[in-house]
């Protein structure tokens, strides 16, 4: 069954031939087919978990975009996802599912777009596709988008799908994880930012304080752009809402800088710094632990282990093209807790470890180098290697074994 679902897709995508083939008037198709080789030497610095070592992915897209009369248009996207090596998720299989299906409707000179979707917002530091993953994250819902001569702007009111990763189109909206708001960029001046305000609904949000019904408020502001040989990305949310019966009091402040140098190469150097608080007293009936809702999975590193909750960190950049299809990167991360009475959280907000008494703050020294070839219009090969070791505070409350990463992905693109 597994098989025949992705052989299907498979002959859906090879007779489209070319990138993006207009198969009759208002009809484009196109897709993607990406196989990865993944190996993880320790999963949350246990080199005993079952899920360490190998394991192999294969993700195929089919879609097809529909120009409609009366300025409508419309998106159908099937997707497959398979996995093997380790344990199923809903974020890595899934047999078959409709990824997208929407119709853009104009309204009063923007457009409507209703139905399943993909989205992402900004620099995605709080809403993103999470691509690095098998499965890539989407909505049910409706998204309002409409722009000026200097201001774009979307609303959302979306419901997150629940993916069920055996069968085939049994994906369901999930009214137990909700988000809306709006998101309005203006580009124009010194500077482009981005203002927002973000609504999420969680009926069973797991937290350091515990499990209850959470209603988060984030209020944001993003500058962004570069000047000279100089670019900048710059971001501070404030959150509110109530957690059971406990008051949401969190924030994080997040930067990257660069500078790009002349000469052979395209050397750019970055430095990347962020902040995001922490619970400092379980005792005072609040959560103060910033949360980033649905980010981007790679968050830090494509290693994906640590997320932007209670922490402080150092990431400095270097990335070289040494010809313009070749992308090289090079980094290192050094991750602290922020305050000791909170533990260290996973990309999409899951306690990996609580705090166990522990005084230390120093979590974890990461190096990533990942290497991206653009072969041509139809092929993309790409390489990533991290070595992450955990350092004083998880030396200190349990495993605390070396993670060595390896991921090589060839996609094709039609």
């Amino acid at each position: 069954m597994r098989l025949s679902i992705q052989l299907l897709l498979g002959v859906l995508l090879t007779q489209g031939a070319s990138a993006q083939v207009e198969v009759t008037q208002g009809v484009t198709l196109s897709g993607h087919i990406r196989e990865r080789a993944t190996y993880v030497s320790a999963i949350d610095f246990d080199s005993n978990s079952e899920d360490a070592g190998w394991s192999w992915a294969q993700r195929i897209h089919a879609t097809a975009d529909i120009d409609l009369e009366g300025g409508m248009s419309g998106r159908i996207s099937l997707m497959s996802g398979l996995q093997s090596g380790i344990e199923t998720t809903p974020i890595e299989d899934n047999h078959l599912a409709v990824q997208e299906g929407f119709l853009v409707l104009p309204v009063a000179g923007s457009a409507a777009i209703v139905g399943r979707q993909e989205i992402r917002l900004g620099s995605q530091r709080l809403v993103g596709w999470r691509d690095g993953t098998n499965v890539r994250r989407n909505w049910d819902g409706v998204r309002l988008n409409g722009s000026t001569e200097y201001w774009t702007w979307d609303v959302i009111g979306l419901q997150l799908v629940d993916v069920e990763p055996e069968g085939a189109f049994n994906d369901t909206s999930d009214d137990d994880r909700q988000l809306a708001g709006v998101y309005a960029t203006r580009t124009a001046g010194l500077t482009n930012f981005d203002l927002y305000y973000l609504y999420a609904h969680y009926a069973d949000r797991n937290t350091i304080e515990g499990t209850g019904v959470q209603d988060r408020h984030s209020v944001g502001a993003r500058l962004f752009g570069e000047r000279d040989r100089w670019f900048w990305d710059w971001e501070a949310i404030y959150q509110f809402g109530e957690h059971g019966g406990l008051d949401i009091e969190a924030w994080t402040l997040a930067t990257n800088t660069g500078y790009k140098l002349p000469g052979a190469w395209q050397p750019t150097l970055m430095l990347s710094t962020n902040i995001a608080s922490g619970d400092s007293d379980r005792s005072d009936n609040k959560l103060e632990t910033f949360d980033a809702l649905y980010p981007r999975g790679n968050y830090f590193s494509e290693l994906a282990q640590l997320g932007p909750a209670n922490f402080f960190n150092l990431n400095p950049y270097l990335t070289l093209t040494p010809r313009d299809d070749l992308f090289v990167s090079l980094d290192i991360n050094f991750y602290w807790r922020l305050e000791e009475e909170d533990g260290v959280y996973g990309p999409p907000g899951n306690l990996i470890r609580p705090p166990l008494g522990s005084q230390k703050r120093f979590v974890n020294t990461a190096i990533s180098l990942a290497i991206e070839w653009q072969a041509s219009k139809h092929w993309f090969l790409g390489l990533a290697l991290a070595h992450s070791r955990p350092e004083d505070f998880f030396e200190d409350t349990g495993p605390a074994d070396n993670a060595n990463f390896a991921q090589f992905t060839i996609e094709a693109r039609i």
